[in-house]
């Protein structure tokens, strides 16, 4: 019993040390730093739970804005929408007014032709006003006070008096030819040429139906056949441009009043292109290689491009006209756009399938000297006179993109494979690599002792530039490092053509030489006189 009562009492005593152990750690006092702690933890979750209740206000909130929002936006959308059709309406009913307005007018014009009153503006004055008078009456010079450019010119004061007052024989113009003191420098008009102009005013100064009263004397005029070119050239003409055919076994070349097409690469002459102004400026074929578009003129009297049947020779289309001489033109690659531009600032776009104009955009300040479609048409690229290189959305008529770098006049343009980049060169001796979006210059290709007159991409990786020392050299694009050149015999280079497949770079001289010859600069060079013989 003794050692049983003492072995409970062992036992009874461990129980109590390890409970009392336990018992006088709970109690043990805490450190103040974390009953400290513990209050600021308290405060700031009571200050979380707080702030949870406003961001929940404020989300409620800022639901209830958004949905004024969208209502707000609904309502101008409608607004906007009801607003589109009352314009559309608007411009319907002025449509029909002017459809019934050109309607009387051309009854008008019926009436009084059939009664023998009737002068025509468009066929008959207007070519006598531009070949004697616009040169000395234009909105930048107004002789006398007088612009002469456009029939609306005609009727309107531009700080001398309007020239014609309809029906008034002695409006200034009628006068002045009259008298002989028009034109100033210039032989005095026919006695026919003045009653022509006398009758016209004594009729009303009526302008033919259909015309409308702003456009410019040169684009209203009738076109008239150019002169047949010569059988043989006297002497050598300078070769402006050139124009491979898509299969890769033609050659179209500038000539006088008309293009040559040659065999490639024998230089054999298989076609002759008449009726086409007396300078050709650019070429270009088809993407199917059915048609070629003609830009030309005869310096400092007109401009004319055209769209011939490749094959017949026979012209399919006129593309305009203009008072001086046109100098580009270019293709999209899929051919259902077609781009026109010359000595002024304007650009001419047209639908080729039918063909028809469908805009106008002049963002340069000077002659536009050369045109180039990104590869997928969405954008144009070109080149001008006034210093710059442009591109612009030629759909929204917007400009994206300026390239300000070479301080000197800008003479070729052309895009790199893939269409981001864009190559220009002028006459400040360098051809220049730019980023078409941001308009960056990434990589300036110099070395050339003249003006860079032509460039073209020739296959993935490489360009070629030709200039006026009668040098083309092919430089890679990656490094810029010349590859290759093609001489011409010291002639200055005047055009540049690269075939479809890249391998055979064609280039025109300002002796009237072709020169053909392999991209890779490996192969002997054919050389021949592009003029008939």
């Amino acid at each position: 019993m003794i050692g049983s009562g003492r072995r409970s009492c062992t036992i009874g005593v461990v129980a109590a040390l390890i409970l009392g152990t336990g018992t006088a750690r709970a109690a043990e006092p805490l450190p103040p730093t974390v009953g400290r702690l513990d209050a600021e933890r308290g405060s700031l979750e009571r200050e979380a739970a707080e702030a949870e209740t406003g961001v929940a206000a404020v989300r409620r909130e800022a639901s209830a804005l958004e949905s004024r929002r969208q209502e707000m936006l609904r309502e101008l959308a409608a607004e906007g929408a009801a607003i589109a059709e009352r314009e559309r309406e608007a411009q319907a009913a002025v449509d029909a007014l002017r459809a019934r307005a050109a309607e009387r007018d051309a009854e008008i014009e019926h009436v009084l032709r059939a009664g023998g009153l009737w002068v025509s503006f468009a066929a008959d004055v207007a070519p006598l006003l531009r070949s004697r008078c616009v040169a000395c009456h234009t909105a930048r010079e107004p002789g006398g006070g007088h612009v002469m450019t456009s029939h609306a010119a005609l009727l309107a004061d531009a700080g001398g008096g309007a020239a014609v007052v309809p029906g008034d024989v002695d409006s200034p113009l009628v006068r002045a030819v009259a008298d002989g003191s028009m034109p100033k420098d210039g032989a005095p008009l026919s006695a026919a040429e003045v009653d022509l102009l006398r009758r016209w005013v004594a009729l009303g100064a009526r302008l033919d139906a259909g015309i409308t009263p702003s456009a410019a004397l040169v684009r209203i005029m009738p076109r008239r056949r150019q002169p047949d070119a010569p059988a043989a050239y006297g002497a050598a003409l300078a070769v402006s441009a050139l124009a491979f055919h898509p299969d890769g076994t033609r050659l179209a070349s500038a000539g006088y009043h008309e293009v040559l097409v040659w065999s490639v690469p024998g230089g054999e002459l298989l076609r002759r292109i008449g009726d086409v102004a007396e300078r050709v400026g650019a070429l270009a074929f088809h993407p199917d290689g059915r048609r070629l578009a003609v830009a030309a003129g005869t310096p400092g009297i007109l401009g004319d491009a055209r769209l011939f049947d490749a094959d017949s020779g026979v012209a399919v289309a006129d593309l305009g006209a203009a008072d001086e001489a046109f100098a580009a033109v270019a293709f999209t690659a899929d051919g259902t756009r077609l781009a026109v531009a010359g000595a002024d600032p304007a650009v001419r776009l047209f639908a080729t399938d039918p063909v028809r104009a469908v805009g106008e955009h002049a963002d340069h300040s000077d002659w536009v000297t050369g045109l180039a479609f990104s590869p997928d048409g969405r954008r144009l690229a070109s080149a001008s006179r006034d210093k710059t290189a442009k591109v612009i959305d030629p759909l929204a008529g917007r400009l994206l993109t300026t390239f300000a770098g070479h301080q000197q006049p800008v003479r070729a343009v052309c895009w790199l494979p893939g269409g981001a980049l864009v190559a220009t060169a002028g006459a400040d001796g360098a051809v220049r690599i730019w980023e078409a979006d941001s308009g960056k210059e990434t990589r300036r290709i110099g070395g050339f002792d003249t003006a860079v007159e032509a460039l073209a991409a020739v296959g993935p990786d490489r360009i070629a530039a030709g200039d006026r020392s009668g040098t083309v050299r092919i430089h890679g694009l990656a490094d810029g490092k010349a590859r290759a050149t093609i001489g011409t015999g010291g002639s200055p280079v005047t055009a540049l053509a690269v075939s479809p497949d890249g391998r055979m770079i064609a280039v025109g001289a300002l002796d009237g030489s072709i020169t053909l010859a392999p991209a890779d600069g490996a192969g002997e060079p054919v050389r021949f006189r592009a003029a008939p013989r």
